[in-house]
């Protein structure tokens, strides 16, 4: 696996984290390092980052005042650790994008996935815009998008792309548009007649999934399953249909994206609830759990990655009580209960159809 990068004629080591064994995957794009190649003659002293996924351009731009819009704690995780690889500082000036920035003179994003996710960052950017704002996007050129284009044209007046670079493009922005009143970004839809919020970006944008509707139309709660934690708990949906189920559960939801933490807390008023934003059970207690739900996710980014759920499960392990248990609904075709008997006494499927199968695993009989 590729861990260094020379940038400027400065060598840099670079790591993923989460850790992953495909030897084919690096810590940092092409698109990220067309973005550095562009703005190497820039003077502004403050540039704030989004989407610095594992750090490149914090490591690169230490010498300037940085501002590092985060969505995911393992991103954090990620920044923290290379700066230390590279015997940088690692105190950051973290902003979620929920957060006011006050001025951005220039900004510089690796375009998400997700365009919502990219508009979120593109009206946090314009509240904050002047009439010299510089907006430097990066992108491989595979996963080009026009709504990404017509999602900057409503922010931007001017909005440029740059000829490819090793398969990677830029769209440059500038001259901020007029704007009196920005739209909500978040959705608000009802399932079951009740309603739910979500932010931008947030999985399943506008209604609930097709797997976790299948997985609440077969799932039973126990009388003695009073602690229960949702795991990758999205916009909170499974934890609120248990609360509403039993009212003294005590749930605990756990997501590695911060949008999906503050869309749940809305969804989860008034419940006996805590909300973490982590990408791992570390934080917990062993036996803390008598239930663990999940519908884990199995794409990073424009990854399909199943490392990082097994990780997790490993986790789920230890904090499950010994008699409890961690249900699950997953695409079939990932074939988890293979890697689940490795680490409970009983896995079994409850229920399946054509696309999605609900796995109950059982720590000790």
């Amino acid at each position: 696996m590729e861990t260094t990068v020379t940038i400027n004629s400065t060598t840099y080591q670079l790591q993923r984290y989460p850790k992953t064994f495909d030897k084919s995957l690096r810590a940092w794009s092409n698109a990220e390092l067309l973005v550095l190649k562009y703005i190497a003659d820039k003077s502004s002293a403050h540039v704030h980052l989004f989407n610095d996924r594992f750090g490149v351009w914090n490591c690169a731009l230490q010498e300037k005042k940085l501002t590092t819009i985060w969505t995911y704690a393992s991103q954090q995780k990620a920044i923290e650790k290379n700066l230390k690889l590279n015997q940088f500082s690692t105190v950051i000036d973290f902003k979620t994008p929920l957060d006011d920035l006050q001025t951005v003179n220039l900004a510089l994003v690796k375009i998400p996935k997700s365009i919502e996710l990219f508009e979120m960052f593109l009206q946090q950017i314009h509240k904050a815009s002047h009439e010299n704002t510089e907006v430097v996007c990066g992108f491989m050129t595979k996963y080009f998008s026009p709504s990404f284009v017509k999602v900057a044209e409503h922010y931007f007046e001017e909005v440029t792309q740059s000829k490819a670079w090793k398969k990677a493009r830029l769209l440059v922005l500038k001259k901020p548009k007029p704007i009196t009143e920005y739209k909500r970004l978040m959705h608000s839809f009802l399932w079951k007649e009740k309603e739910y919020q979500q932010y931008y970006g947030v999985f399943s944008s506008n209604s609930i999934d097709i797997g976790t509707q299948f997985f609440l139309e077969h799932i039973e709660l126990k009388a003695n399953e009073e602690k229960i934690l949702d795991l990758a708990s999205g916009n909170g949906v499974i934890a609120r249909w248990f609360s509403e189920q039993n009212p003294n559960v005590e749930v605990s939801l756990v997501d590695d994206f911060n949008l999906a933490v503050a869309s749940s807390k809305i969804n989860l008023q008034g419940k006996n609830a805590d909300f973490i934003c982590s990408d791992t059970l570390e934080g917990f207690k062993e036996a803390s759990f008598d239930l663990v739900v999940s519908n884990p996710p199995f794409h990073f980014e424009h990854e399909n990655n199943i490392e990082i759920a097994l990780n997790l499960f490993e986790g789920v392990k230890k904090c499950l009580s010994p008699a409890g248990r961690f249900v699950l609904v997953a695409n079939s075709h990932l074939n988890y209960s293979t890697q689940l008997t490795q680490l409970f006494t009983s896995v079994k499927i409850l229920q399946q159809n054509k696309k999605f199968q609900i796995i109950e695993c059982i720590k000790k009989r």
